[in-house]
C-alpha cells in the first residue's frame, strides 16, 4: 500500500527514467507520501521504478514514432502527388500539415517519400502494360 502510493507520487511528480536519485529528489521531498517509506526503501523503490519506466518510455517512444510514420504515409497517400513530384515540392506544399511535422526525421521522410514515388512509378508502369495488352 505504501509502496504503491510512493510509486504513484513518482509518476505524478514526473520522475524521469533517465535521471538520478539526486536529481529527482527535489521533485519528491516536499510531497507527504515521500515519508511513507524508510530511506532505504525509498531508494530501492526508486531504483525499481526507474528500471520499469525505462522500458515503458522506450515502448511509448517507439509507438509514438510508428504512429507518426503511419500518419506521414497517410499524408503521402492523401497528397495529390504524381510519380514526377519531388520531395522539395512536397515539403513546400505540405509543411503546414501537422502530420508532416509529427515525423520530423527529414532523412527518413525523404526515404519514405522516394519509396512511395517508386511504388507510384511501378503502378503506372503496370497500368501502361495492362492498357497495351488490352489494345
Amino acid at each position: 500500500m505504501r509502496v504503491s502510493k510512493f510509486r504513484d507520487m513518482m509518476l505524478e511528480r514526473g520522475v524521469s527514467a533517465f535521471s538520478s536519485w539526486e536529481k529527482d529528489l527535489h521533485k519528491m521531498v516536499f510531497d507527504p507520501r515521500y515519508l511513507l517509506l524508510s530511506p532505504d526503501q525509498r531508494k530501492e523503490v526508486y531504483d525499481q521504478f526507474v528500471k520499469s519506466r525505462i522500458k515503458e518510455e522506450y515502448k511509448e517512444k517507439k509507438t509514438k514514432l510508428l504512429k507518426a510514420k503511419d500518419q506521414f504515409k497517410l499524408l503521402l497517400e492523401e497528397a495529390k502527388i504524381t510519380s514526377k513530384s519531388t520531395f522539395k515540392q512536397f515539403c513546400v506544399r505540405y509543411r503546414g500539415d501537422h502530420r508532416f511535422h509529427a515525423f520530423s526525421r527529414k532523412k527518413e521522410q525523404e526515404v519514405i517519400f522516394k519509396q512511395y514515388i517508386s511504388s507510384l512509378k511501378r503502378r503506372d508502369k503496370e497500368n501502361r502494360v495492362r492498357l497495351s495488352r488490352m489494345r
